[in-house]
């Protein structure tokens, strides 16, 4: 029988040393990963100066991850985690070993490129879930919300820096010299994973998985939902918003680019970066709120309003600022998430639940970026041109000209969101998520 923890206890609870060993090799070995992600784009860049290459070498990092993720979840939910860990960030350094000498002889060519993409998707595919499910049983439920925000702020410098330092390494050491810097930082994962102290995995027998499959597995992720409603309609509304977000951020750069310099949109980048680091600071040193639901609703709000806001400004300052508020409500709206997820789904269908919240997620991100661009072109841009169809309406208080069209859409899409955000927030059902679901065993 186990008896129950103070609360007094509970408040006191670490992260606990084996987490903070795995969050550190990762978070060494995600800085690794993002130099060599940004030095081979420009490799790519500088060999063909091709648009289709590139998107080509996306498909290739996307789809094998998208394919399997949904069934790749209830994998890591029968075995090891640490296994799998292992295992994936030991075949991706043999990937990048490979390119890193496939590069000192002279021998790299595009289709290499494409082929470790695809090999490091398919780790991806499984890393996703163990890790996911990782943090779940390293961290006590009371520490979520600072985890969350550890490996959100870890994300964020690694996104605001490594491009930096990349750029920087480049001309002094070259493509080799960061491929060895990256397999160190492997090194470095690898370690933090074999010194962790993982709990025990329970076998199948015990933890009532003995007949699971694969196509089962996919099936119960999706069964989950149709017996949890109220989490249906959180993952509904989460999928929502990343898909608005996601019609946004692909058309930033056409959008300030069409007003002013490239210098102005380093500035907004930046911006954007620093709202995700200080967000997850915020996070790692608060804790997260007592009540997740009603934060995440309002976080959806006012990131929706600074996103219609940028739309409608044309001033580099309140760019700035709205690109720092997005980033910083989207940072911690995922931690928020995160934590109500890792208390909800019961323990031994995390994996499966995370990897098809893993897959929509991924899926989410071609569409969105196919459908903001295509209005934005199609429709949005030629009806606020001088004789537009609404060059005379909404031209009127929002402007004429080349990017007035994208500003009119960021807002429309902002004020979408803030309106959906609203409505949550009064629907009760939503609003009282953690009071009437209660967490799982």
């Amino acid at each position: 029988m186990i008896s129950a923890t103070p609360m007094a206890a509970i408040e006191k609870e670490g992260l606990g040393s084996a987490y903070y060993m795995v969050w550190l090799g990762q978070f060494v070995s995600s800085f690794g990963t993002m130099l060599t992600t940004f030095a081979l784009g420009v490799w790519l860049f500088q060999r063909t100066g091709s648009v289709l290459d590139f998107s080509t070498m996306i498909a290739f990092s996307t789809l094998p991850a998208l394919l399997l993720l949904p069934w790749t979840g209830g994998f890591a939910d029968r075995n090891d985690k640490r296994t799998i860990l292992i295992a994936c960030d030991s075949s991706a350094a043999l990937c990048i070993g490979t390119v890193g000498l496939l590069v000192w002889s002279g021998h790299f060519a595009l289709w290499h490129l494409y082929a470790v993409q695809a090999v490091l998707s398919i780790g991806i595919a499984f890393q996703g879930p163990a890790a996911y499910v990782t943090i779940t049983k390293l961290v006590p439920r009371s520490q979520l919300g600072r985890a969350s925000g550890m490996f959100a702020l870890s994300s964020a410098v690694s996104q605001l820096a490594a491009p930096l330092v990349a750029a920087s390494l480049l001309s002094a050491i070259q493509l080799q010299g960061i491929v060895l810097i990256d397999l160190l930082t492997f090194a470095a994962a690898l370690l933090g994973l074999v010194l962790a102290k993982f709990p025990p995995t329970l076998g199948p027998v015990a933890a009532g998985t003995a007949r699971r499959t694969l196509f089962h597995d996919a099936e119960q992720a999706i069964g989950f939902f149709e017996k949890h409603p109220t989490l249906a309609m959180l993952f509904g509304y989460m999928s929502m918003g990343g898909f608005l977000l996601g019609c946004v951020i692909v058309l930033v750069t056409p959008m300030v680019l069409s007003r002013h310099s490239e210098q102005v949109l380093a500035w907004i980048s930046s911006s954007g970066a620093l709202g995700g680091v200080g967000s997850g600071i915020a996070m790692v040193a608060w804790g997260g709120p007592r009540r997740w639901t009603p934060a995440l609703l309002a976080l959806n709000l006012v990131g929706g309003l600074a996103v219609a806001l940028a739309g409608y400004t044309d001033s580099v300052a309140v760019l700035c600022a709205c690109s720092f508020t997005v980033m910083f409500c989207s940072t911690m709206l995922s931690a928020c998430a995160q934590s109500v997820w890792r208390r909800k789904v019961p323990r031994d269908r995390q994996g499966s639940v995370a990897a098809l919240k893993q897959a929509v997620a991924l899926a989410l991100i071609p569409l969105s970026a196919i459908i903001g661009g295509v209005l934005s072109n199609y429709l949005f841009e030629p009806a606020l041109m001088p004789g537009g169809i609404w060059a005379d309406g909404v031209g009127a208080w929002f402007g004429i000209g080349k990017g007035r069209g994208t500003g009119f859409f960021f807002f429309a899409t902002g004020m979408l969101a803030s309106a959906a955000a609203l409505i949550s927030l009064s629907t009760r059902r939503l609003y009282r998520l953690e009071a009437d679901v209660p967490d799982a065993p």
